[in-house]
């Protein structure tokens, strides 16, 4: 699943925002579909409104009604639990057993009309849908809600309750494997920000974690093979989906042998969130790919220990490739706010064909410093408009560059009247960094006020861009640079604050940034739009690999 790209992926072309209620549809037609797959070892039926607790449960004739009566079952490898289409249960949902390897446990409907919906808003705390150590579990085509009704972002005075749409809890189970969860509408649901007893990011829309019991149980709880896919998140805090392994020790300690291995955030999308949107933390072999990001980062809470967010991130984890996203309108809430994060201990992170657009903290945040991770790879990638809020930069390298950091290939336009800064060093001066970085091949097209706040030393190199617009005193020195015009095809798609088409940003075969790069060993072999990027010829500079008409 991870490594290079092959080039089949679909181009964004268009950028779009979310609609719910088209989504809806599609997943509530993508739920009923899935009752029509390979027999299963039994199924069970529950009808809200006609079923009974007293009868079998095993025909739709003979449905269940409530979720108690569900939740008293343990369930077996193979089975199917089917909730009725356009019914709705108020309480949780947390039926019990074990699937196996090949043969999961899979929760959906049957009949036609809307999701079936579980609505958690009663309970005092928890997820809506719930399971505890259990593993090989399918959750497949749900509204999912818990909203309730009063502030629960907490203070440091009176800190809220954790609450979750989908709740997946590992502590004290060991490796579990084979969780899915696609096909829901997971909304409204008022988790806490500063929270009673709990990491605050560990609650919001869809949350998958594992919990450290004790420092003799170091990596004892973990997860291989969790696919999170093809959901709609709106409106939900704190986080939007989180995939989280803190069983690895201590907040900032990464222990390999502890990590949780193959996590996929896949298709998803997400609008209206507190604070961070996608975030996955103590795995490795991640792919986060094809999810859309936007509104994030709207909440903060005085006090907190984790006032920032970000669109998508990873943190304490290992080869990463978080790609074919979009993240927009994400804002900064005292510090971050970025589309895109590689933070603490992220090492091997590579993040190419993505669209980052008016993001208020940039396009991409890099954790550097004494905890920093390496080899971060940043590609082929187009920035628009991000960084208007002028505090940090389109690329923003907090406390430090994290080793061996390569930036090459992605496109940056900043609209006239914005402040953005296009580098920044947040939380030192830059001046004396001692790790290696490259910044090569990109194309700045920088009609706004801001400058360049870029790590420098002689471990740094910045070569082969094609800087275009203003030029601030602060602009790097670059003996490769170009400064004409590059062409882009739809210039006027550039408009502050707009989406516009991402085609917009290719260049005419005429552009000086046509084939006057410099070759990149390992560049992945394609662009942003899937079309090749040769391994010895010198490629076009920004995130489009042009050809001379």
């Amino acid at each position: 699943m991870l490594g290079k790209s092959n080039g089949t992926h679909r181009p964004h072309g268009r950028a779009r925002k979310p609609t719910l209620r088209r989504c809806g549809a599609a997943l509530a037609a993508v739920g009923l579909a899935s009752v029509a797959g390979p027999a299963a070892a039994a199924s069970y039926y529950v009808d809200a409104v006609a079923g009974s607790d007293s009868a079998a449960g095993t025909s739709a004739a003979t449905a269940w009604k409530t979720l108690a009566k569900v939740n008293a079952k343990t369930f077996a490898a193979g089975d199917r639990i089917l909730f009725h289409t356009g019914q709705r249960w108020a309480g949780q949902l947390h039926p019990l057993g074990s699937g196996a390897s090949g043969n999961p446990i899979t929760l959906t409907s049957y009949g036609s009309g809307a999701l079936p919906i579980i609505d958690g808003s009663s309970l005092a705390s928890g997820g809506a849908i719930y399971l505890h150590n259990q593993k090989y579990w399918t959750i497949d085509g749900f509204e999912v809600t818990s909203h309730s009704a009063v502030n629960n972002v907490g203070t440091t005075a009176a800190p809220g309750v954790n609450r979750s749409g989908i709740f997946v809890d590992n502590s004290g189970g060991g490796t579990l494997s084979g969780i899915t969860i696609r096909n829901n509408h997971v909304h409204d649901v008022n988790g806490c920000f500063i929270c009673s007893g709990a990491d605050a990011h560990n609650n919001g829309g869809i949350a998958v974690t594992a919990d450290l019991m004790s420092p003799l149980s170091l990596g004892s709880d973990s997860y291989n093979g969790v696919v999170i896919e093809n959901n709609v998140v709106s409106r939900v805090g704190r986080t939007g989906i989180v995939f989280d392994d803190y069983s690895t020790g201590l907040l900032y300690f990464l222990n390999l042998a502890a990590l949780s291995k193959n996590v996929t955030v896949h298709g998803n999308t997400l609008d209206t969130i507190d604070s961070d949107g996608i975030v996955v933390s103590g795995s490795q072999n991640n792919l986060i790919d094809h999810n859309i990001v936007g509104h994030a980062g709207l909440v903060t809470v005085a006090g907190s220990t984790e006032p920032s967010s970000a669109g998508i991130w990873t943190t304490r984890s290992k080869n990463t490739i978080i790609e074919y996203n979009e993240a927009y309108g994400v804002l900064t809430q005292t510090t971050d706010g970025q589309g895109f994060d590689s933070d603490l201990v992220a090492s091997n992170v590579t993040v190419q064909y993505n669209y980052s657009h008016d993001n208020q903290g940039g396009f991409m945040l890099m954790e550097g410093g004494p905890l920093a991770g390496s080899g971060l790879v940043v590609r082929y990638n187009l920035s628009v408009n991000d960084g208007w809020g002028g505090a940090k930069g389109v690329f923003t390298f907090a406390e430090g560059v994290p080793q061996n950091t390569s930036i090459y290939n992605n496109t940056v336009y900043v609209a006239a009247g914005l402040t953005s800064n296009l580098t920044y060093c947040d939380g030192w001066n830059g001046i004396y960094n001692r790790q290696t970085w490259n910044f090569r091949n990109n194309l700045v097209a920088n009609f706004g006020s801001g400058g360049y706040n870029s790590p420098s030393g002689p471990t740094t190199t910045i070569d082969h861009n094609l800087f275009y617009g203003n030029h601030p005193a602060s602009e790097p020195a670059d003996a490769y640079k170009l400064t004409g015009d590059p062409q882009f095809i739809a210039a006027s798609a550039a408009a502050p604050y707009g989406i516009g088409l991402v085609s917009g940003y290719q260049v005419y075969g005429s552009s000086p940034a046509v084939s006057s790069g410099v070759l990149v060993s390992g560049n992945g072999g394609q662009d942003y739009f899937g079309r090749p990027v040769s391994a010895t010829a010198a490629p076009t500079r920004g995130f489009y690999e042009g050809v001379n008409d």
